[in-house]
């Protein structure tokens, strides 16, 4: 079972994502890299997790875990979500709707929001995504 955040946990992701049959659909056109920042939390997450993702034409081409949040600055990738762990954690035990959380600036988010907006009726991907794939947390359930 992967710990989230580690690189284990995002290849995981990535494989479940472009094996699920509405990926290529969902991403068929799409336009703009990908940055995610989980901030560090006393208690719950001791080191921040910088992610870049890469879409291709009909799924993720590439996704690599960075250093720094400075290394993703420099790359500026179109889109950008930033959150502190427990935000992230609550997104993927399907507690926190995802939308909710950046209208309640839970997560701040940097690019154009209409693209990803259009894109929510493909939501069902990430559910079916983190529901496959078995997660540890490292401050527990």
């Amino acid at each position: 079972m992967p710990k989230f955040p580690s690189k284990e946990w995002l290849d995981e992701a990535v494989r479940l994502t472009n094996a699920d049959p509405e990926c290529a659909i969902a991403g068929k056109g799409w336009k703009g890299d990908f940055g995610a920042i989980i901030e560090a939390e006393k208690g719950k997450l001791d080191k921040t997790f910088v992610v870049h993702v890469e879409p291709g034409d009909c799924d993720i081409k590439r996704a690599r875990v960075l250093s720094d949040p400075d290394d993703l600055e420099e790359l500026e990738p179109v889109y950008l979500a930033r959150a502190p762990y427990s935000v992230w954690k609550q997104l993927l035990l399907g507690t926190l709707d995802p939308v909710e959380a950046v209208l309640k600036r839970r997560i701040s988010m940097r690019g154009d929001l209409q693209p990803l907006i259009e894109r929510m009726r493909y939501k069902g991907i990430a559910d079916r995504v983190f529901a496959a794939l078995k997660t540890e947390f490292p401050d527990g359930p």
